[in-house]
């Protein structure tokens, strides 16, 4: 099982959760998942598909909020 990184390479604490899909980066100050990470769905809200609502997905294809559902 792989271990979950606290800090990077240089000392900077990692802020975002562990990722098993990309190394975690930073952009211009900002942390980040690389382009194409497939588990970076974890970490971005989306509007639901019905209200338009902000939420963040308990699984990668859920398009509905919790109050739409």
């Amino acid at each position: 099982m792989p271990t979950v990184r606290t800090t990077y390479r240089n000392g900077d604490p990692i802020t975002l959760p562990g990722c098993d899909g990309c190394q975690v980066l930073r952009i211009s100050g900002v942390l980040c998942h690389e382009t194409g990470c497939p588990e970076a769905w974890r970490d971005r809200p989306t509007a639901c598909a019905d209200c338009g609502f902000e939420f963040m997905r308990e699984s990668r294809y859920q398009t509905l909020c919790h109050e739409c559902q």
